[in-house]
């Protein structure tokens, strides 16, 4: 049985006869009567009595169309779904950052976000973190957001905000009287970083593996607050975006110097699976991360 035989047994049911059931199936008579023959052969049982001109359902027939109530109402209901998800009415958004640090301003986007979307819901996924690129093309990850730009096919990437890394150390140390700091600064040093490998580490992937310097060494730490202790105890320093240490630096026993005579920048993106079926909410959600994080409510290209 085909979708269109349950509507004309419905419609028929409905209507009472095929004559009636015309307007509504957009079909002529013979065109009716043509699939009422097909169904009821493939069935092997006859649908319908004709009793004084009018068509009434056999067992069979009550049969097929209890099972067509059902199937065509949870279709229906599926279309209005499907709908709603498209135009951003109901759904829900799996998210991640390549930075732990990065989640702190979550709560007010999600509030401003909420306010326009109150039925889409938002996930947020800390397990992705080191691998969101190919968590969003296996369909685990709706958007995140990565440091430098993603060259991947099937990923759509917008810049959202650059912001400049700088050498976390303590107040004693001999960088305190640097303007800047070289790549052969760092090969007395025990530099902490975030995790592994070290071709993710921005300052290794862009100053120190260039200029061929290793660190004496290195040691991962992943939270903050436990970094900002070890920095102040002398045993390590830190490379580490300014904004996310800034509300550390009002303590007199830490300092920072900028990493190399130009600074260390990186640049942030908004990378979502690149289709053209994207519900709108996903589209107003990176709209949201530009206004929330970048500051600027400039629609992304």
């Amino acid at each position: 049985m085909e979708i269109r035989h349950l509507k004309l047994v419905k419609e028929v049911a409905d209507k009472g006869s095929l004559t009636k059931a015309m307007d509504s199936l957009f079909l002529s008579q013979s065109a009716l009567s043509h699939q009422l023959k097909e169904i009821e052969n493939q069935l092997g049982a006859p649908l319908f009595h004709r009793i004084n001109k009018k068509l009434v359902l056999t067992g069979a027939g009550k049969i097929v169309l209890s099972s067509a109530e059902k199937i065509l109402d949870e279709l229906e209901q599926t279309e209005l779904s499907v709908k709603k998800y498209m135009t951003g009415n109901v759904g829900s958004l799996r998210v991640a950052t390549e930075c732990y640090t990065c989640y702190h301003w979550l709560p007010s986007l999600m509030t401003d976000f909420n306010k326009e979307f109150p039925k889409v819901e938002i996930e947020i996924f800390p397990q992705y973190t080191t691998t969101p690129v190919q968590q969003i093309l296996d369909g685990k990850l709706d958007v995140a957001i990565v440091s430098g730009d993603v060259d991947t096919p099937n990923i759509k990437s917008a810049p959202l905000f650059t912001d400049e890394l700088i050498a976390l150390i303590p107040n004693n140390h001999p960088w305190t009287n640097k303007k800047y700091v070289n790549p052969s600064d760092f090969a007395d040093e025990t530099v902490i970083i975030h995790s592994y490998p070290l071709e993710s580490v921005t300052l290794f992937s862009e100053v120190l593996i260039p200029a061929g310097v290793q660190p004496k060494k290195v040691i991962p730490i992943q939270i903050t607050e436990a970094i900002v202790e070890m920095v102040k105890a002398g045993l390590g320093v830190k490379v580490i975006a300014k904004w996310i240490i800034e509300p550390h630096l009002r303590d007199k026993r830490l300092s920072y110097v900028p990493v190399t005579r130009k600074g260390l920048f990186r640049t942030w993106y908004i990378i979502t699976l690149d289709k053209p079926d994207a519900p709108q909410y996903l589209h107003n959600f990176t709209q949201h991360l530009r206004c929330n994080i970048a500051g600027t409510c400039a629609s992304p290209n």
